[in-house]
């Protein structure tokens, strides 16, 4: 899906701003980041609104949960990108160290617990609102997105050199 393309251009271009930039310069790059996000949250949105085909009901119902949700998810999601713009900054400065790398780790697997927790947490509202076939199908969407984001993210984020 392109919105995933979006993602990794959006965490590349935005690790590449620097503190030198002029504040327009800066202001220009986060418009272009939330422009970014906010078409990455849209594509989610109306990959769920194809899939799932919710009654009008079950939609009543789910669209609140949802949004409550990516809300929650998004702000997981937010330490994830600020964690990767962090890394390829460090990675371009030759700036990492066996220190930074477990202080990555320990990051990593944190949003990782996060991202579960919140899933989570809102599985009862899910199902409180659909049929428990939906709910599953809704968290495979959930998964299968984020997977294919991870995926692009591992060709395009350059991996330690130990030496």
């Amino acid at each position: 899906m392109k919105y995933r393309l979006i993602l990794v251009a959006i965490l590349l271009f935005g690790s590449n701003v620097v503190s030198a930039q002029q504040s327009g310069e800066v202001a220009a790059d986060t418009d272009r980041v939330e422009q970014g996000r906010a078409m990455i949250r849209e594509g989610r949105a109306e990959l769920i609104r194809q899939e799932l085909q919710l009654t009008d009901v079950e939609a009543a119902g789910f669209w609140p949960v949802y949004e409550a949700y990516r809300a929650k998810s998004d702000s997981v999601m937010d330490r994830y990108t600020s964690m990767l713009k962090g890394y390829l900054r460090r990675y371009d400065e030759g700036n990492l160290s066996d220190e930074y790398a477990d202080e990555l780790i320990a990051t990593f697997f944190g949003i990782k617990r996060d991202l579960l927790d919140v899933q989570e947490a809102y599985l009862e509202q899910f199902r409180s609102v659909l049929p428990g076939l939906k709910v599953a199908r809704f968290f495979q969407l959930e998964n299968k997105t984020n997977a294919e984001i991870d995926a692009q993210l591992a060709l395009a984020v350059p991996l330690i050199d130990p030496t």
